[in-house]
């Protein structure tokens, strides 16, 4: 993700750093002449940091004055960076610092504009079930901020949150450590992204090693981060017990400890764990082979546990409708009694009701015998399911010798599933001792012989690093980078990763772990008090079975609405009757969302863990969800709920089923196939109309959609950017006519109707004689370039006016790589690799050329020409 760079050209001007100084509005002050020490630190999710040093006197005119800069210097001004090939970042000073040493000076010290967020405070907010676009809408609230891009899983994802008295920069950092996202600050448009760590951090190729562009380096190691024992809590103390196969509120991971042991399918030791006994190591993975075998049973009697729970459930619900039915009958006989009318009748309706209440008490004993049996093999089974219970004494001795207990805690996690699966993406973080890093390299950003690998490194990416004389070979992310301007260094802090592994390495390590039992088909352990909220507690002693909604099947019931940055809100509706029948008396609804790359019908349920659950109040019959990616694929449903006391329900809470439409374009629900982006992508705005827009901005790309046609705009006039027919050429029609301003073409006989004026017996006032004729010259190479938007399509053809015999293609998103083009066969895109830059393909797939224009790529992937990207190429003729 290069959001540190700008586009580097042919004449491109390399800037040193420069400082100026604004007001609050960004309205220039001054340049910022005489300063020293500037220093620039980059962090990677955080705020970057500025400081720079001002002389108190400087000299003009032979003589020392007072620097008539520290007047303007003021706390809270902004400070802007303009360097090398770097984006401009505005900064706001926030602290000086006077110094009377030999040589008397202030320091300054600037934080990213967005430390502007730290001056506003949130005060109460607590919210459920509310996605990126919500919460991070409601942070930004009465401040000059807003978000930017938001990758739409994070708007798939639904979370919980209770802030008290914080900074609205603080609230941030929470949303994204929540998210797990990578915000990245926008200082000119004010704007915050959110990226994925796979999008922020990738591998470009970029490589530093001793004698190139290495200066020093540093290598900790440290053995207290080594984790084997990770005990896991959410919100509210929320353990894993329920989720976690062994039972247990941690998970364990020996890994570390382990390596390199490797044994046959005999139990032949091939190689010998560093620190354990092969007993241990035996014995270890004894259990892991255990534990798989134990898989489907585990798995077996979890899906019964849960068949038989809800059978249990329905049980109760029909016998409490049994003892509704009891009682009125039995008011009837009280008011039969004091009338003195008959009751024989009322007594034996009593009768039957009383033995069809004891015949279904006698079936939900049976239905709890049959769980408590359930779970007693199930308890019986983890049982077994513990390490300590496969070893004899003295292996545990040696055991507890490699336990190193961490505790992690997730507190917007309220689901026992969600919070295991995250525990354990945790622990692989922690199993081996993290790469921590820090070096000194030369600024190669001030050198443009160099510019090649100017985009290989900017925060966030991962390098390769190695220093053979020090057995150092790593490849990990960038997590700091601190500019020296003036020594032309800069430091970089490398961290959060793992040492490169080969692929033998990676192999053996497999069987050191769990391949835990699946158990997401479960009862989801939801704490429904935290997420269905009591909107009435009127109906809290009310048992009788909720009935569902109602959702339409033409294929009516989901729409969608598009927005500017490509992603779609989805609207879900449904109806419900507004009736004071039990069965209609509610609390809310619980709206369901579930997204996949596949088109394949999705069952509630099956995958409860990544289905995502929002609830609305009772009188609501309709939800959105904002920002989803376009080209997904959704299943909506809804359900409406009661929350009762525990002594009706021991849940707390009645649901009805799920309802979903079943038409076919909404199960699943897919809104594009493609993305449909608005407004400006890669510098370049958009727009759809029949009609050129009015008053356009420079670089507007105008796409009518009755003709196709596409033109872009210069700052001037409009340019075609594609051809639709031959009927003109840049305002003028064709005819067969000498008529004027138009083109001369052909009739039905080859013949041209037109006259051409002037004299032929001289050229520039030079008779034949001073002339050479053409073919006596020896031909000169030829060059072209230009640039054109892909419109989508496979093998698209672009024109030149002569037969190259070489193509490159140039892309400006990083969705598309360069494409080399030599011939009819096929092309090439230039790829990154370890040991650098490499070509890869060969086939049309690739692009290829034919006469005199070039094709981009011919398959799905559209190389070359994907929609609404900007690309640049170059054709050349060597003769």
């Amino acid at each position: 993700m290069s959001v540190l760079f700008q586009e580097v050209s042919r004449s491109f001007n390399l800037l040193k750093p420069k400082l100026s100084l604004a007001k609050a509005n960004k309205k220039k002050i001054a340049n910022l002449v005489d300063v020293s020490n500037v220093n620039l630190t980059i962090k990677l999710g955080e705020i970057n940091e500025l400081s720079f040093t001002v002389p108190l006197k400087i000299e003009i005119d032979k003589q020392w004055v007072k620097n008539p800069h520290l007047k303007r210097l003021k706390l809270r001004r902004l400070v802007k960076l303009s360097a090398y090939n770097f984006k401009d970042e505005w900064f706001i000073i926030k602290t000086k610092q006077k110094s009377g040493a030999e040589n008397e000076s202030v320091t300054f010290t600037c934080m990213s504009l967005a430390h502007q967020l730290s001056y506003r405070k949130v005060r109460r907010y607590e919210v459920t079930s509310y996605n990126m676009k919500q919460v991070t809408d409601d942070c930004f609230a009465n401040t000059n901020w807003k978000a930017g891009y938001i990758n739409p899983l994070f708007n798939e994802k639904f979370r919980s949150f209770d802030i008290t008295s914080s900074t609205k920069l603080d609230f941030l950092m929470k949303i994204c450590e929540t998210f797990e996202a990578v915000p990245v600050f926008d200082t000119i448009e004010k704007k915050v992204h959110f990226y994925t760590e796979d999008e922020a951090s990738k591998y470009k190729g970029m490589r530093i090693k001793y004698g190139q562009y290495l200066d020093t380096i540093e290598d900790t190691e440290e053995l207290e981060e080594v984790c084997t024992r990770l005990y896991v809590t959410g919100k509210d103390d929320l353990s894993i017990n329920a989720a976690n196969p062994t039972g247990q509120a941690y998970i364990e991971d020996f890994t570390y400890y382990l390596y390199p042991f490797e044994r046959d399918k005999d139990r032949n030791v091939i190689s010998h764990s560093y620190e354990m006994s092969d007993e241990l190591c035996h014995a270890i993975l004894d259990f892991n082979e255990f534990i798989d075998s134990q898989t489907e049973t585990f798995s077996s009697l979890l899906a019964r546990q849960t068949e038989e729970e809800k059978k249990l459930a329905k049980l109760k619900a029909q016998k409490t409708q049994l003892d509704l039915e009891l009682q009125v009958i039995l008011d009837k006989i009280v008011v039969a009694t004091e009338a003195k009318d008959p009751t024989a009748e009322l007594i034996k309706e009593r009768n039957a009701k009383e033995a069809e209440i004891a015949a279904k008490k006698n079936e939900i004993k049976n239905r709890e015998n049959l769980i408590a049996d359930i779970q007693n093999k199930i308890t019986l089974l983890k049982g077994k399911l513990t390490l300590e219970s496969h070893l004899s004494n003295e292996l545990k001795e040696e055991l507890a010798e490699f336990i190193n207990e961490q505790e992690w805690s997730n507190d917007n996690l309220y689901d026992e599933t969600d919070l295991y699966e995250a525990g354990l993406e945790e622990m692989k973080k922690r199993n081996t001792p993290p790469v921590n890093i820090t070096m000194s390299i030369v600024n190669f950003f001030g050198i443009i012989s160099e510019h090649q690998n100017w985009n290989r490194l900017s925060i966030g990416d991962i390098i390769r690093v190695q220093h053979d004389r020090l057995g150092i070979d790593v490849k990990t992310k960038v997590i700091e980078m601190s500019f020296d301007f003036e020594s032309n260094k800069i430091n970089l802090t490398i961290s959060n990763s793992k040492r490169v592994e080969t692929v033998k390495e990676k192999m053996v390590k497999l069987v050191y772990t769990i391949n835990h039992i699946d158990n997401d088909y479960g009862v989801r352990k939801i704490d429904w008090m935290k997420t269905a909220e009591n909107f009435n507690i009127r109906n809290d002693r009310i048992s009788t079975p909720v009935a569902a909604p109602t959702v339409k099947s033409d294929g009516t019931a989901i729409s969608h609405e598009y927005n500017d940055n490509g992603s779609v809100d989805i609207v879900l509706k449904w109806e419900y009757p507004e009736s004071d029948e039990d069965q209609y008396n509610i609390d809310g609804f619980e709206v369901y969302l579930y997204s996949s790359e596949s088109s394949d019908e999705y069952v509630f349920g099956s995958k409860m863990s990544h289905e995502e659950l929002v609830n609305v109040k009772y009188d609501k019959r309709s939800y959105k969800f904002t920002g989803l990616a376009s080209n997904k694929y959704y299943t909506l449903g809804v359900r409406a709920y009661r929350r009762v006391d525990a002594d009706i329900e021991r849940a707390g809470i009645i649901l009805s089923d799920i309802a979903q439409s079943k038409h076919a374009s909404e199960n699943p629900y897919l809104p594009s196939a493609i993305a449909e982006v608005k407004g400006r992508v890669n510098g370049l705005i958009q727009a759809v109309s029949e009609v050129r827009p009015e008053n356009p901005d420079v670089n507007t790309v105008w796409i009518n959609p009755k003709t196709n046609k596409q033109e872009l705009y210069d700052g001037e006039k409009w340019i075609e950017q594609s051809v639709t027919s031959a009927e003109s050429l840049n305002g003028y029609t064709a005819e067969v006519a000498s008529t004027p301003n138009t083109i001369a073409v052909r009739d039905e006989t080859g013949t041209i109707n037109a006259s051409i004026t002037g004299s032929a017996t001289q050229l520039g006032g030079y008779d034949s004689s001073a002339y050479v004729l053409k073919s006596d010259l020896p031909s000169s190479p030829q060059y072209a370039t230009g640039e054109y938007i892909g419109d989508g399509k496979q093998s698209r053809s672009i024109s030149l006016n002569f037969i190259p015999t070489l193509v490159k293609i140039y892309s400006t998103s990083p969705t598309d790589s360069t494409l080399i083009i030599q011939n009819s066969l096929g092309g090439y895109s230039i790829q990154n690799g370890e040991a650098g830059s490499y070509l890869k393909g060969g086939d049309k797939t690739y692009g290829s050329m034919n006469l005199n224009y070039f094709i981009t790529g011919s398959d799905i992937n559209t190389r070359g020409n994907k929609l609404n990207v900007k690309y640049i190429w170059e054709a050349f003729k060597q003769n």
